[in-house]
């Protein structure tokens, strides 16, 4: 599967590169990372590379962490992944990034 985005909810499955999903001002409601492997790290960054949300899978297997900024959300300055900065997401990993 691809890396989808459905207008409001964004699927990330795919590793293998950086991802750039917004290069503009972007409202979020929530993150959320499910990892087939303990340990695993997702950071998030705003446009100028500014890590700006870091999730990890600490203790679980196969469990979901979650980063929620309400229901009016949090403006970020663009969202992309620098991959390399991540640790452990392979193909049976996802997140969700919920825009508001």
């Amino acid at each position: 599967m691809a890396n989808t985005n459905d207008g409001k909810i964004i699927l990330i499955d795919t590793w293998s590169s950086d991802i750039s999903l917004f290069t503009v001002p972007i409202t979020v409601r929530k993150i959320r990372l499910w990892s087939a492997t303990a340990g695993e790290k997702l950071f998030i960054e705003d446009a100028n590379g500014n890590q700006i949300a870091l999730l990890i899978q600490e203790t679980d297997a196969k469990n979901v962490t979650e980063l929620d900024f309400g229901e009016e959300g949090f403006r970020f300055n663009g969202l992309q992944i620098d991959v390399s900065d991540c640790t452990g997401l392979a193909a049976n990993d996802l997140a969700w990034i919920y825009l508001a």
